[in-house]
C-alpha cells in the first residue's frame, strides 16, 4: 500500500492521521462548526442587526404587519438551529480533542473550518437565494448572487489552502507526496 492510500484510509476510516495529525472527525467536526458559525453570522448580522434581508422574504413580504411577524419568526428559528449546529460542530471538535493522544494541528482544523464558512455561503446564494427564492440581499433581485458565489468559492479554496499547507509532515513534505 502506498504512503498516499494509507493516509487516505487512515482519513476515510476517522483514524489518525500521521502525518498531519488530526482525524477525520476533527475536519468535519470544524467543517460543521464553520458551516453554523457563518450561519449565525449572516443571521445575526445581515437579518436582526441591519435588517438589510429577512429569511422568507421573497415569500413573504415585510411590507405587512403579519409578513413583518412571519419574518422575524423565521430569523428567529433560524438563528437557533444554526446555533445548535455551531454547538454540535464545536462539541464533537472538542470531543475530538480530548480523545487525541496529542493536541490537534491547528492549520488542518482551521481550514476545515473556514471551508465550512465558506460552504454555509454558497449553500445560502445558491439553494435560498437563486433556487427557493427565498431572500435576497438588499431586495436587489438577486444582482449581488454570482459576486457572493465566487467570493464563497474563493473561502472554500481558502480554506482548502491553509488545510494543505497544514498537513506537512516533519520533513516538510505534504502528506500526498509522502
Amino acid at each position: 500500500m502506498s504512503d498516499s492510500s494509507k493516509h487516505e484510509s487512515l482519513l476515510c476510516s476517522g483514524g489518525r492521521a500521521a502525518s498531519d495529525g488530526v482525524t477525520l472527525r476533527a475536519l468535519v467536526a470544524a467543517g460543521v462548526f464553520g458551516f453554523g458559525f457563518s450561519g449565525l453570522v449572516d443571521v445575526l448580522v445581515l437579518h436582526h442587526v441591519l435588517q438589510w434581508h429577512h429569511l422568507v422574504s421573497g415569500i413573504y413580504p415585510t411590507n405587512t404587519l403579519s409578513g413583518l411577524r412571519t419574518n422575524i419568526f423565521a430569523d428567529g428559528a433560524f438563528s437557533l438551529a444554526m446555533l445548535v449546529i455551531t454547538c454540535v460542530g464545536g462539541g464533537l471538535l472538542w470531543q475530538s480533542e480530548r480523545r487525541a493522544d496529542a493536541p490537534l494541528a491547528i492549520r488542518p482544523v482551521a481550514g476545515a473550518a473556514v471551508m465550512g464558512l465558506g460552504t454555509f455561503d454558497l449553500y445560502d446564494v445558491v439553494v435560498d437565494h437563486m433556487l427557493l427564492g427565498l431572500h435576497q440581499p438588499l431586495s436587489a433581485g438577486g444582482r449581488y448572487n454570482p459576486h457572493w458565489a465566487v467570493v464563497s468559492l474563493l473561502l472554500v479554496a481558502a480554506g482548502y489552502y491553509v488545510y494543505r499547507t497544514g498537513t506537512r509532515d516533519a520533513s516538510g513534505e505534504t502528506a500526498e507526496s509522502t
